[in-house]
C-alpha cells in the first residue's frame, strides 16, 4: 500500500489505515494462494463493530459485516491486484474520510478508481458504518452517444 496522504494523525485515522493494508495484505495473498477465507477478516474484530455494522457502497449496496467480508472475501480470491494509494486522511469528530487512488490490475491493464471512503465510529472507537463514493475514468466513446 502507498501512502502519500496528509494525514490527520489521529487515533481514528491509524484504525482505518490499519484496515486498509489488512485489506491490501489479504488481497496480496488471495492473489498469490486463493486460500483468504471470511474467518481471516476476525483479525480487525478489535477495530470494528461485528455486530451492528453497515457498508454502502458506490451503487448504494447495503451490507452487514457478514455480508461484507463475504463479499471482500470472493473478490480478494479472485483479484488480479489491487493498490490503494492514500491521497489524503480527515479526521472530524466520530468520523474519517479517506481519499483514495485505488489501481485495479485486469490483465495486462491497471485501472485506476479514484474514492472518497467515510468511516464512523462508535463510542466504544470501532467502525460502525463505512460510506464508499468512487469515480471512474471514463474514456468518452463518440460512437456509443449517437
Amino acid at each position: 500500500m502507498s501512502n502519500t496522504s496528509d494525514a490527520a494523525g489521529g487515533e481514528l485515522s491509524g484504525r482505518v489505515l490499519r484496515l486498509i493494508e489488512c485489506m491490501h495484505g489479504l488481497v496480496q495473498r488471495g492473489k498469490r494462494d486463493g486460500d483468504v477465507e471470511v474467518d481471516d477478516w476476525l483479525a480487525l474484530a478489535d477495530i470494528v463493530e461485528i455486530e451492528g455494522f453497515e457498508r454502502i457502497g458506490p451503487f448504494h449496496d447495503a451490507l452487514d459485516w457478514q455480508g461484507y467480508t463475504e463479499m471482500l472475501t470472493g473478490w480478494v480470491n479472485n483479484t488480479e491486484g489491487w493498490d490503494p494509494v492514500v491521497k489524503q486522511v480527515s479526521e472530524a469528530g466520530d468520523t474519517v474520510f479517506v481519499q483514495c487512488e485505488e489501481m485495479l490490475t485486469q490483465g495486462d491493464e491497471v485501472v485506476p478508481f479514484y474514492s472518497l471512503s467515510m468511516y464512523r465510529f462508535n463510542p466504544a472507537g470501532k467502525i460502525c458504518h463505512i460510506g464508499v463514493y468512487m469515480q471512474q475514468t471514463h474514456v468518452y466513446d463518440p460512437d456509443a452517444a449517437a
